[in-house]
């Protein structure tokens, strides 16, 4: 009823767990969780207990396999529901106070003193377990040395396995659905709350689960924006007007990512048709770019279109995904004054969103154009089937 991976694969990310905690001379993991962005920041205790909790959530992964792995979740209310969706042998509430539930159970597996690792949120973010807890547990085991591992425990999911790429087609395929019904809802006098709507309810019904819909609406003659809109607002279509978007629907938390562009009854203006003719010119060149051994320098030089064309860009040119963002990023600050250095490399199997997205100096106009792809040897294969070229608002 709740899908899972294979054996195999569950195996082979405990895996690489233990060898990481081998390598930093490590007797356990605390691995912690919570829901923000849709639960994107479960990615790291989801990737090991198939667990998506809908507050906070922590893992406790011994070193000895012999030993066993336990699951607290933040709300009481929500053990049932783990325990049918995640095959962690020890699922339980972790209380008002869920550093001494895992100090507990550290005391049961043995281990007052040594080095635990500890694995936050997200990395790139610097985004750890509250300060509240760690302090707690410090408290609670004073000789026991914490070391943050979150880094190199993030890097362990940043390869795809192939099983691990059937859920991102899976999720790909629910976030065109979502970008389609969009394009079909957006016609004159619906509003942009209505669009997200339509969206959402295209993919919810398959079961998929949302992750983001940013979207906004403008008229192409008089621009107010250079990227979708996290919150959407009341303004209804008018005939001329033009929706740029950012849509994510999530298969059990692996998760698409896609960016079009609706025009409402009226073909792009000379404008947007240029902004759009630039940004496709620098996604072609990207994704050719995009094979094993390319860094982060050889994905700017590929964004040359947008800079000969007098654009900026705002958000990523770039970034990791499949669960959450995670490295490579390539961002706005290395467009501007990029780097000497080239950068991390790109690696087969990597799933990579490529969004260029370029802004008029003013920022008033702007569009994000891409998609999630795979990285491969000849370069990115995309997962979304959708075609590039602007989308007809109200088309069948």
């Amino acid at each position: 009823m709740w899908d899972r991976f294979s054996v195999a694969e569950m195996e082979r990310r405990f895996g690489l767990a233990r060898e990481l905690m081998r390598g930093h001379d490590l007797a356990a993991l605390v691995v912690f969780g919570t829901s923000a962005t849709n639960r994107a920041s479960m990615a790291n205790p989801f990737w090991l207990s198939n667990h998506l909790d809908l507050h906070h959530c922590y893992l406790v992964v011994p070193l000895d396999d012999g030993q066993e792995t336990a699951l607290y979740t933040g709300l009481t209310n929500h053990v049932p529901n783990a325990r049918e969706v995640s095959d962690v042998p020890i699922v339980e509430w972790g209380g008002y106070d869920p550093s001494q539930r895992v100090a507990r159970r550290l005391r049961e597996l043995g281990l007052e003193r040594g080095r635990v690792g500890l694995v936050g949120a997200n990395a790139k973010f610097s985004m750890g377990m509250p300060y509240q807890h760690h302090e707690r547990l410090h408290a609670a085991l004073p000789d026991l040395e914490l070391v943050d591992v979150t880094a190199p425990f993030q890097r362990l999911r940043l390869v795809k396995s192939e099983e691990e790429i059937g859920w991102l087609r899976r999720a790909s395929a629910l976030t065109d659905d979502a970008i389609l019904a969009v394009a079909r809802a957006a016609v004159p006098g619906v509003s942009d709350v209505e669009l997200v709507a339509a969206g959402e309810a295209a993919y919810r019904p398959r079961g998929g689960l949302p992750r983001i819909m940013f979207l906004r609406s403008m008229a192409m003659a008089a621009p107010s924006g250079c990227l979708p809109a996290q919150n959407p607002s009341t303004r209804r279509l008018e005939h001329g007007d033009v929706v740029i978007t950012e849509l994510s629907a999530s298969y059990w938390g692996y998760t698409g990512q896609i960016q079009r562009v609706i025009c409402v009854g009226a073909e792009p203006t000379p404008e947007w048709a240029r902004l759009h003719e630039v940004a496709r010119a620098a996604y072609d060149a990207i994704a050719g770019t995009l094979r094993s051994g390319a860094t982060e320098a050889d994905v700017l030089r590929a964004a040359a279109p947008i800079r000969e064309a007098g654009y900026a860009i705002y958000d990523d040119l770039v970034h990791g995904y499949g669960v959450d963002i995670q490295p490579p990023i390539v961002d706005r600050e290395q467009f501007a004054d990029p780097p000497d250095e080239p950068g991390q490399a790109f690696e087969a199997g990597m799933a990579i969103v490529i969004q260029p997205n370029p802004v008029t100096p003013d920022e008033r106009m702007g569009l994000q154009l891409g998609g999630l792809t795979i990285v491969r040897d000849g370069g990115a294969e995309p997962l979304h089937a959708v075609p590039l070229e602007p989308l007809v608002g109200g088309a069948a």
